[in-house]
């Protein structure tokens, strides 16, 4: 897919251009096998603990309130208006509802689902661009990436957004290459504005600024304009996304604009919002960690990437350096024409590092960061990764393959003799954890001893099943005690102290920490008491309340009179006010304190 009369310089020595093989039956049975697997991995327990707060409670209980009100144009949390997200993910979580009822399992069941359908199509682009094994690993490399694991199996909307990027910018790509190139950017404007719906306006600026880059780059920015048509695609995102902007707005007179727009657009990317700071490379090491072990071949994937870079700059810096009369632009002609010939592989790779970097980038900029924000570049880094292994299992070297074998197993044997250790130094470590951590590192320096044993013996393939179908099996064994342990230690009673005020009629009062979920529970709205001064002053124009607040608040509750602690259990306890000042006058809630945000 070069540009018509590029010529090649002769200091590149790049692969030929693949032909790309037709889809066959074989494909079609790796991506069922693959969505199995998916679906196992990702639904296995998934309802068997309480929501997580707070992230999980801020979509969960909108969800449900949609569905209790009936009111499906405006999301509320803690029955009043929340303005943070648009609502398409909240749309579906209360269609989740009322299909399956309202439970934990149906909350997470679209984040999951969507988690599932990003795998498989993860496997079906790589598969058609890079062949079936290079397909397969990226898709299972993805599947057990831890953070997008994690996220998968909560009722947030990143794992949703993900699909939608991911899903538009797979689209466009093979609208450029394929014969329906109409119907994949059509198929690439309706996902970004299911993305607006989901996130807002950072789902237009992604795919503009990685497409851009890399048609502009590679010289078909014309050949592309062409293709996707987006003059009409911004007609197609507008029709699909902007009504329901615009009756929000009008509903809530204008609050929503400076609430979203404002507040949760502009301000959370230049300054910090919610307490979410982070370092410039914050969102780096989450891709490195968020995505480990597989992310060790990402250094390979990129070096492999700036081969023809790496030439023309030695061409430019020779050009530069020598005696000769020509222009400065005939001397920088091989840096500038690098990516305009690359193979249909490199630009494929190229490509999916433009979606990586961007999207990074992007987000490390924002002053504000949170580790799901990185989410939309692992498929990227999943193609990336998917076909470096498949590369070095075809290589002679060896190396390739079994630097970064050997340096997983390193860690997993680190985390096999030293994590006791150094899970015994941490403060408050969930119950259980070290005991499911020190059996899972053993089994897993086990299986890369063999991976690392049949690379040596020249088994590659076998070793890259090994390390995947180990992986996946940590994630499914794992994953159940894991949810629990955490969810026992991080909510603990919250639940069921919320089921316990949701049957009584008095005033409930969250005290000092953030739990949405205790509304989810009690079906009934609580006051979010921040401060003592708020609490105290609150309490005092009632008769008799309830407080849900951290243990470590307990010694603080005995200087309210008329306090009592119905019952504590592990971080948190549950208490009873009875105020000892008799209360004539009718309670009237300051409006402050229905907000959950701090």
């Amino acid at each position: 897919m070069n540009l018509p009369g590029a010529e090649l310089p002769a200091s590149f020595d790049l692969p030929a251009s693949p032909t790309r093989a037709k889809w066959s039956k074989y494909n079609n049975f790796a991506l069922l096998a693959t969505f199995a697997v998916g679906v196992l991995v990702y639904f296995n327990a998934l309802g068997n603990v309480p929501l997580f707060n707070p992230d999980e409670a801020l979509y969960a209980e909108p969800a449900r309130e949609m569905l209790e009100s009936g009111d499906y144009l405006t999301t509320h949390l803690n029955y009043i208006v929340r303005y943070t997200k648009p609502p398409l993910v909240i749309w579906a979580q209360a269609l989740c509802f009322s299909l399956f009822g309202v439970s934990e399992l149906a909350a997470r069941a679209f984040g999951a689902a969507c988690g599932v359908l990003l795998v498989v199509a993860t496997q079906a682009f790589v598969t058609r661009y890079a062949g079936l094994r290079a397909g397969l690993i990226a898709s299972f490399a993805l599947l057990t990436a831890p953070l997008y694991f994690a996220t998968s199996r909560e009722c947030i909307t990143d794992i949703p957004l993900s699909l939608f990027l991911a899903g538009a910018l797979m689209s466009f790509y093979c609208a450029f290459h394929e014969r329906q190139s109409k119907f994949f950017a059509l198929a690439g404007y309706c996902l970004i504005a299911f993305a607006v719906m989901t996130k807002g306006p950072v789902s237009i600026v992604l795919p503009v600024a990685i497409l851009g880059t890399f048609y502009l780059t590679t010289g078909h920015l014309k050949a592309a304009w062409q293709k996707f048509f987006p003059i009409v695609g911004a007609l197609i995102v507008a029709v699909i996304a902007l009504p329901w902007f615009v009756l929000e707005i009008a509903a809530t007179r204008g609050a929503y604009f400076e609430e979203f727009f404002v507040r949760e657009n502009f301000q959370r990317f230049t300054s910090v919002v919610d307490s979410h700071k982070g370092p410039i490379w914050y969102h780096v090491a989450a891709v490195m960690g968020g995505f480990f072990p597989f992310s060790l071949f990402l250094p390979g994937a990129v070096w492999e990437i700036f081969g023809p870079l790496r030439n023309a700059l030695e061409g430019a810096w020779k050009s530069v350096i020598s005696k000769t009369t020509a222009s400065k632009v005939q001397k920088f002609l091989p840096l500038l024409t690098a990516f305009k010939v690359l193979s249909d592989t490199q630009k494929l790779q190229y490509f999916a590092f433009l979606w990586l970097v961007i999207t990074v980038g992007f987000f490390s900029a924002s002053v504000s960061k949170l580790l799901p924000y990185t989410l939309p570049a692992f498929p990227a880094a999943a193609l990336l990764i998917g076909m470096e292994i498949d590369r070095a299992i075809s290589q002679p070297a060896k190396k390739r393959l079994l630097i970064p074998f050997s340096i997983i197993t390193f860690v997993y044997a680190a985390a096999f003799f030293f994590g006791p250790f150094a899970l015994s130094k941490v403060r408050h470590l969930p119950a259980g954890l070290a005991t499911l951590a020190n059996p899972a590192s053993l089994g897993m320096m086990v299986a890369m001893i063999v991976a690392v044993v049949s690379v040596i013996f020249n088994k590659r393939t076998l070793s890259v099943a090994v390390t995947l179908s180990c992986h996946v099996l940590l994630l499914v064994l794992l994953a159940p005690p894991l949810m629990a342990a955490l969810s026992d230690h991080w909510e603990g009673p919250i639940p069921h102290f919320g089921v316990f005020v949701g049957r009584l009629q008095e005033p409930t009062f969250v005290f000092d920490m953030r739990k949405p979920g205790v509304t989810f529970y009690a079906r009934r709205q609580m006051y979010q008491a921040w401060s003592w001064a708020t609490l105290t002053s609150e309490m005092s124009r009632i008769p008799r309340g309830y407080i849900i607040t951290r243990a470590r608040n307990r010694d603080q509750l005995k200087l309210l009179p008329g306090t009592t602690v119905v019952m504590q259990e592990g971080l948190y306890l549950l208490a009873r006010f009875d105020n000892p000042v008799k209360v004539t006058q009718p309670y009237v809630p300051t409006p402050s304190i229905f907000s959950m945000q701090r």
